[in-house]
């Protein structure tokens, strides 16, 4: 005997198809065993696959409280911003639910979801406590700002791995509970050489990291955003611009990272006093876009989707294969 659910491919954080992140999402009402919904992410293949399920009503076009679960092909996550806004999106907008407000329970807490006027989703994250990295023999900018601790050994080595040669690195901070290491760079990288970088996936893991590491992410803010390259479609500028890579989490390099913006929209935010920012991740060829503001040790995450993809998922029931 077979199943078959509705499930969607969306483009998250993306005006247009083709761009932003893709996530998938699949309307399971009941819950399933991890290494089920390992499978199906395994075989959609996308960076994240989402799975939520309604709680006091089977019917998601009603429901108002979901749990929700997000597995890369790899690996389960605690936090997937851009797969949350991809679920939101779908409930919203394919299927026409009629809350005002979503929440889901997550690892990561309740994580509460409105729509705007425009039809885009605005995700409630939490803000990432940041602590600042001091490298030996090097000085620490960020000393003061934010507390500091020595860098292991093995930093460094990881960092030569992403950073290229050629481009001067201002400043690290990291965010313990993502595990995410933040790297800024010269603010007058232009958009072409932050778009070039490549990183050496192979070198990375083979550098032990004990676990310290599930993602890196480049950034920087611009000094002048038009001639650096860093303007939208509307020439308005972006207040910082990054790359995320998490080769540890099966992904090489994602192209929009909404857990990642709540690591670096605080970093950001702290250093220029603003509480309102606007934010690209500059994925080569797609590309994500973030606006961000930041509420009682919240960050207010708002961005479009689109959908790309309609259809079903078919699973034998009541054994998965």
């Amino acid at each position: 005997m077979t199943e078959h659910y509705p499930s969607y491919i969306v483009d998250a954080f993306a005006k247009k198809r083709f761009s932003g992140n893709s996530a998938a999402v699949c309307l399971i009402p009941q819950v399933k065993k991890d290494e089920e919904y390992l499978k199906i992410a395994s075989e959609l293949n996308v960076s994240e696959t989402a799975f939520p399920v309604p709680i006091g009503s089977s019917d998601f076009a009603k429901c108002s409280q979901f749990s929700l679960r997000w597995f890369t092909p790899t690996a389960e996550v605690p936090l997937c911003g851009h797969a949350t806004l991809a679920t939101s999106h779908v409930l919203f907008n394919e299927l026409g639910n009629s809350n005002q407000e979503i929440r889901f329970n997550t690892q990561t807490g309740i994580l509460v979801v409105k729509r705007d006027d425009a039809g885009n989703v605005e995700l409630n994250l939490p803000e990432y406590d940041l602590t600042s990295i001091k490298f030996h023999h090097t000085v620490n900018p960020l000393h003061g700002v934010f507390s500091e601790f020595k860098a292991p050994h093995f930093l460094f080595d990881i960092v030569k791995c992403v950073v290229p040669t050629e481009m001067t690195i201002e400043a690290c901070v990291y965010a313990a509970k993502p595990r995410v290491l933040v790297v800024v760079v010269d603010p007058l990288t232009t958009k072409f050489e932050l778009e070039a970088v490549k990183i050496d996936v192979p070198k990375i893991l083979e550098i032990q990291n004990n676990g310290f590491l599930q993602g890196i992410a480049l950034t920087l803010r611009p000094k002048n955003a038009l001639i650096q390259g860093f303007t939208d479609s509307s020439d308005e500028p972006f207040d910082y611009a990054c790359r995320y890579f998490a080769p540890w989490l099966g992904i090489n390099e994602d192209p929009a990272t909404g857990h990642a913006q709540c690591a670096m929209g605080p970093l950001w935010s702290k250093i220029t006093g603003k509480k309102e920012l606007y934010a690209l991740q500059a994925f080569p060829n797609r590309g994500g876009l973030f606006r961000l503001r930041f509420h009682d040790g919240r960050v207010i995450l708002n961005g479009p989707s689109v959908t790309v993809l309609r259809g079903e998922i078919t699973l034998d029931e009541p054994t998965f294969y």
